[in-house]
């Protein structure tokens, strides 16, 4: 895996697992629990996004 996908992956599995200790959210238990699987895959989703601007932007020029 590529640095970057990992950090956005650890990131968003962080945040997510943040989201499971907080008892006052008003969700489900199944999301809380969910949520670090959840914020791992935003944070793939996001790296993909970055990536494909880089490419863009490194074409256009």
């Amino acid at each position: 895996m590529v640095p970057t996908r990992l950090r956005y992956t650890m990131i968003g599995f962080i945040v997510g697992v943040v989201l499971v200790w907080m008892e006052g959210l008003p969700v489900s238990q199944g999301v809380r629990f969910a949520a670090p699987l959840y914020g791992a895959g935003l944070g793939l989703l996001i790296d993909g996004i970055i990536i494909r601007m880089k490419e863009r932007k490194g074409q256009n020029e």
